[in-house]
């Protein structure tokens, strides 16, 4: 898999959102085709919801065709918090080509300044803000309600995105919840990741208790990624990469780490992309796929922390499209751009002119032209 960088602040939740892209692969790969029990569990196992406020359209809930654009958010929602509304802490368009055997990922950076436009349920009258607030000030509660409407703010996402990158309509969405990517690789049986460079979590423990956040070392032991340091193995080669076996807690802790990256954002979008390549990998394996108890565990870790609309159509029904879909057809962009403001005036990133060429090439369906023209926007480019 090609995986390229977002500029400024980056989304520390992009393998969040693409997890249902391994859902998909899993799928496509033939397992389920396999395992009859299977495919009437990932029906019952994931929870489905309105997200773009639907209205009535004969063309959906129909036969899927390509092309299909699919928009994916990863919310910091946790339990301890039950009602703080959410913001969207990850975006990405998962655009599948034609023929629906080649795709693209595209993460937009979550502090990209957008126009958002109003929202009369929520009572939001729009504005200048960043992309991740859209979500936020759709779910906001409206007079009367018990607590945020997640699926309130991804059709606010969803309208902003949309205003943002000339797509008109999304074939389906997902969200993703902060505390379900732990309990996903756990239900995988943890995840084999290769890391380029030694990394002291901000977060955590070397035993998994939680750390206070924000004051270095003084807050007690840290735990630390490194060769030959459970649960790393020495690195094949000196300077060279290293292999860690890795639980539920640990993976996520690493997606999340920049401080002590060499290239602090970048660094922590490509170990982001790297857990995710492992992920797939993991979803596809042949002990994975076979087994029966562990291939339920996984469809019920990704049904609990997954709301989906397919406008029409289920899961089963975009896995059987995209039956020709593999890992390595998919192609991840990062979009570059530039802070707005100083320090503590810090306002958000402003797109470089080459993202709104990205999204031209999607919406004519060019992107593999775009590719060759643009090497730098993806990974080895």
């Amino acid at each position: 898999m090609a995986v390229g960088r977002a500029g400024g602040r980056t989304p520390r939740w992009a393998v969040v959102c693409t997890v249902f892209g391994a859902l998909l692969m899993l799928v496509s790969g033939g397992a389920l085709v396999a395992a009859e029990f299977a495919m009437s569990r990932v029906s019952g196992a994931i929870r489905e919801g309105d997200l773009f406020g639907q209205e009535a359209d004969p063309d959906y809930g129909e036969d899927i065709t390509g092309p299909l654009n699919i928009l994916l958010a990863g919310l910091d929602t946790r339990p301890s918090r039950p009602d703080e509304t959410p913001r969207a802490d990850a975006i990405m368009i998962v655009h599948i080509n034609r023929t629906l055997d080649r795709g693209y990922m595209i993460s937009l950076p979550r502090d990209t300044l957008v126009d958002i436009p109003p929202d009369s349920d929520s009572g939001y009258l729009g504005g200048r803000d960043r992309l991740n607030a859209a979500m936020f000030h759709g779910a906001d509660p409206a007079p009367g309600e018990d607590g945020p409407n997640v699926e309130r703010g991804f059709a606010l996402l969803a309208s902003t995105v949309s205003q943002l990158t000339g797509i008109e309509r999304f074939d389906a969405g997902v969200v993703l919840r902060f505390e379900g990517f732990r309990d996903i690789v756990d239900a995988m049986g943890g995840v084999t990741v290769d890391l380029q460079e030694r990394i002291i979590s901000e977060h955590r423990q070397p035993d998994g208790r939680h750390r206070e956040v924000g004051c270095g070392s003084y807050c007690g032991p840290q735990m630390v990624y490194e060769p030959g340091s459970p649960p790393c193995a020495e690195a094949t080669e000196e300077g060279g990469p290293f292999r860690c076996e890795l639980e539920g807690w640990q993976a996520l802790d690493v997606v999340r780490q920049r401080k002590s990256l060499e290239e602090g954002d970048y660094g922590r979008q490509e170990n982001q992309q790297r857990v995710l390549e492992a992920m797939m990998e993991r979803a596809v394996s042949r002990d994975m796929v076979t087994n029966p108890v562990g291939l339920d565990r996984l469809l019920q870790a990704v049904g609990d922390a997954m709301i989906f609309d397919g406008r029409g159509n289920e899961v089963i029904d975009f896995a059987f499209a995209l039956r020709n879909l593999r890992p390595a057809a998919l192609v991840s962009f990062g979009l570059t751009g530039d802070s707005i403001g100083v320090g503590s005036d810090y306002q958000g990133e402003e797109l470089h002119p080459e993202a709104f060429d990205l999204f031209d090439a999607l919406n004519q369906g060019q992107l593999d032209q775009f590719i060759l023209e643009n090497p730098e926007l993806v990974s080895g480019g």
